[in-house]
């Protein structure tokens, strides 16, 4: 027994070195600071800055006719916490997420191995460790990563009350379950996990059990039930308004499933393989094929719009052109690279260094325009508002930062 324990421990270093490797080598090349990461920072900076109360947080992807719905503020929060500790520095707060990233699944693994044994643990532990879709949503924070620590927290407590029976283990699942549908909607999988514990403990018409779940599931999304409340179930009513009317769905991508169902799923699966329905060998040719097939289908992925040339080293680099005469007055920012023809990116880089573009929706009274293109879009030929609104200019810099992507300075005439 302590030769087995030795080999869990040594094993488990091992891989978590490896872990990390695989994650904070070339970080700040590799990490992804873009669209919802500017975004969503500058949100949750405002907050802190500010010190106000947000009670709803960022906006789903899905709308119809101007009509939006948003989730709990939850993850704002985190990132507050998260910001302050990693001085609102993107790269800083990356390698904290991938550290807490570890330590969640640190825990799960040591429940695999309490659950199972310390083989199946490990292995589970490795194809995480090493598989391509993860490694390189590490590499950026994101609302819907936070699904994985908080599922592993309603499997837990939701496990200790299937065995214990004990109404604060139900409590503590529920509370977890609704703080992961305040980071993202698709926690609602989970449902069917609370469906299961009311099904396995016979508990489907204890009202008891609904109530305590109810109550903490409010509990964790706290927030966005005030502000339904104060608001007149806007979201709720909108989110019915967006379903019901809009014929054209939003493409459904992998993090759907991945972050809310893959605790669940590898639970499942070892579950099955101890009631000894599944075998251990056709266990390990399901995990380490779905390593091979990541690594054909992942090869070139790259998530949230990211453009080629365009990271954070990049953007750093901009900044310091931006800044290079002090900060201006009357200026702003846009980039043509990608979705975010905001420059959300850029926004927050330039707000954390005390300089501050023009809003959102002052394009048409900004004196100066810093402005990110592909080297095939020059502003004379652009159509996006935030550049044709500029009307007459002249260019004050035309510098290439890579063979396919030109930083321009340009003054309004």
């Amino acid at each position: 027994m302590k030769n087995k324990n030795i080999f869990f421990i040594v094993g488990l270093i091992i891989l978590a070195v490896v872990y990390l490797f695989l994650r904070l080598n070339k970080l700040e090349e590799r990490m992804v600071f873009h669209m919802d990461q500017g975004l969503h920072l500058s949100e949750s900076w405002q907050m802190v800055t500010k010190k106000d109360i947000q009670l709803i947080g960022p906006m789903a992807s899905k709308t119809y006719l101007g009509k939006k719905f948003f989730v709990g503020a939850n993850y704002y929060y985190i990132l507050g916490v998260v910001g302050l500790i990693g001085q609102w520095n993107p790269l800083k707060i990356t390698t904290i997420f991938i550290f807490l990233e570890l330590g969640f699944y640190l825990f799960f693994i040591f429940f695999l191995k309490r659950k199972f044994n310390n083989f199946w643990s490990l292995i589970v532990f490795l194809f995480i460790s090493i598989s391509p879709y993860l490694i390189i949503h590490s590499r950026f924070f994101w609302n819907p990563h936070l699904l994985v620590p908080l599922s592993i927290l309603v499997l837990y407590f939701g496990d200790k009350y299937l065995f214990k029976g004990k109404s604060k283990y139900l409590f503590l699942a529920a509370f977890f379950w609704g703080f992961g549908i305040a980071c993202h909607y698709s926690a609602i999988f989970w449902g069917l996990f609370f469906v299961y514990l009311l099904v396995k403990l016979k508990q489907v018409r204890v009202i008891k059990s609904y109530l305590i779940m109810v109550m903490g599931f409010i509990l964790g999304d706290l927030p966005w039930f005030i502000f339904e409340l104060r608001h007149g179930f806007y979201n709720t009513k909108t989110m019915f308004y967006v379903f019901m009317n809009s014929n054209s769905g939003r493409e459904i991508t992998s993090h759907y499933f991945v972050f809310p169902l893959l605790v669940f799923i590898i639970f499942g699966l070892l579950l099955i393989k101890k009631n000894k329905k599944i075998n251990g060998g056709i266990l390990m040719t399901l995990l380490f094929g779905l390593f091979f097939i990541q690594i054909i289908i992942y090869k070139n992925y790259q998530p949230l719009d990211v453009v080629e040339g365009w990271n954070y080293p990049r953007q750093k680099e901009v900044i310091n052109r931006i800044l290079k005469n002090g900060c201006l007055k009357n200026f702003n920012v846009a980039s043509t690279v990608g979705g975010d023809t905001r420059s959300y990116d850029l926004r927050f880089l330039l707000t954390t260094r005390s300089c501050f573009p023009m809003g959102v929706e002052e394009y048409p009274k900004t004196e100066r325009l810093f402005l990110i293109a592909p080297i095939n879009r020059p502003p004379e030929t652009e159509k996006v508002w935030e550049v044709s609104s500029l009307d007459k200019y002249k260019v004050n810099r035309q510098e290439k930062l890579t063979e396919k992507i030109v930083f321009w300075d340009l003054s309004r005439i």
